[in-house]
């Protein structure tokens, strides 16, 4: 009698083609991901919707992830990685001019402007005291922070910022930057203007919040 071979819930991957074709189904997969929960909110997004969207089969999803919280913590991760690698190589190691929290303002500007799906989703987890809320302060909110909260610092010494209280600083700066992406759908409605719809209004919108926060009054 034959042997009845183990199931395979995912094609095996062989060979370096493979590999990278697997990974590029996982990021399309996370990518996809981070802009339903975006949309849906953690209880409304489901794998089969996602499985539709990305063009995958559904047994992928559990292959690649195990869980839907797994899935959603890999996809914030993934968004919350690139965002940090983008900030720590815009921080100068001293900050000496108004120019060097510019770049700053605009590395953060040009992430949100390209990642809606990710500030909408650090605001929805943000207004509940949940599991996940906890999670992304601990793992993403927090060091975010305090790599800020340690410029900030460097830059109130040299008057290049207002001096007020850190914690309100923090907060008027990453509303200034997200709010306008996050709520684009809003901004369409009100101002016929898509915010996302060009690295020309991307950036313009950083000229705005560096001339804000930056230039005193």
């Amino acid at each position: 009698m034959a042997k009845r071979g183990r199931r395979v819930s995912a094609p095996a991957r062989k060979g370096r083609g493979a590999s990278a074709a697997g990974e590029g189904t996982r990021e399309r997969i996370l990518a996809t991901a981070l802009e339903i929960f975006s949309q849906a909110g953690f209880d409304g997004a489901t794998t089969r919707e996602l499985a539709t969207r990305a063009g995958v089969n559904l047994g992928l999803i559990k292959y690649y992830f195990g869980t839907k919280e797994r899935l959603w913590r890999d996809a914030v991760d993934r968004a919350a990685g690139e965002l940090q690698a983008a900030l720590s190589r815009a921080v100068p190691d001293a900050i000496d001019t108004r120019a060097d929290l510019v770049e700053l303002v605009r590395v953060a500007v040009r992430f949100a402007g390209r990642n809606p799906a990710f500030i909408r989703v650090m605001n929805d987890e943000g207004k509940r005291d949940g599991a996940r809320m906890r999670w992304l302060v601990d793992r993403h909110g927090r060091p975010l922070y305090e790599l800020l909260q340690g410029v900030f610092s460097l830059a109130r010494a040299k008057g290049l910022v207002p001096d007020i209280a850190p914690v309100h600083l923090y907060y008027v700066l990453i509303g200034a930057i997200g709010i306008i992406f996050s709520q684009a759908p809003e901004c369409r409605r009100i101002t016929g203007i898509d915010p996302t719809a060009s690295d020309a209004m991307i950036e313009a919108h950083a000229d705005a919040v560096a001339r804000l926060v930056l230039d005193p009054a």
